[in-house]
């Protein structure tokens, strides 16, 4: 890979990251702020940002699709459909919200830990990819094993893992701009 198009290739990964990690700290803030009364809107909430949390990994993935794992377009696909069934189908999904954030945070997670392997060979901060997507993975694990937890505890432990993802994402993404504004793009063998 040419220093130019390495540097441009981190230049835009880094800037889609760090937009996922801010609107992953939006949500928990939202979440967090959410009262009880108001499940609807936590539904609606997370339709849209899964949403558009999978538009923008579509996105990143048809930028260049030469270049990005096909890891990232399925679980952009897979955000948009969770979404999607959050939206149309509101009264359905608070009453099945935890089962459904688990089985995609799952999902996600999983298809996150085969894109970071893919990428360990290229890229030396793979390994901050890989953290976000074990903490995905495990958050959906809990999720589906203690659905009947309560919703409060759902609520606060959906904003305590959009939280973390959301700052995992943004170190990603600036680690990824600074490599890419360093005088030569250092790949890792």
């Amino acid at each position: 890979m040419s220093d130019t198009a390495g540097r441009k290739l981190f230049q835009h990964s880094g800037t889609a990251l760090i937009f996922r990690g801010a609107l992953a700290l939006l949500f928990a803030f939202l979440v967090a702020s959410l009262p009880v009364a108001t499940v609807f809107a936590l539904v609606y909430v997370f339709g849209v940002f899964a949403i558009t949390d999978g538009l923008t990994n579509m996105a990143h993935y048809f930028y260049d699709p030469a270049r990005h794992s096909r890891w990232s377009l399925i679980g952009g696909f897979i955000s948009v459909a969770t979404g999607l069934v959050a939206v149309s189908w509101p009264g359905i999904t608070a009453a099945a919200l935890g089962v459904l954030i688990g089985a995609w945070a799952l999902i996600l997670g999983i298809s996150q830990i085969i894109l970071a392997r893919d990428i360990r060979t290229t890229v030396r901060g793979w390994w901050i990819w890989m953290l976000t997507a074990v903490v995905t993975t495990l958050f959906g694990l809990y999720v589906l094993v203690n659905p009947a937890a309560g919703f409060l505890g759902v609520v606060a432990l959906l904003a305590t893992y959009a939280a973390v993802s959301g700052v995992l994402l943004i170190a990603s993404g600036i680690r990824l701009r600074r490599r890419a504004s360093s005088s030569s793009v250092m790949l890792a063998h």
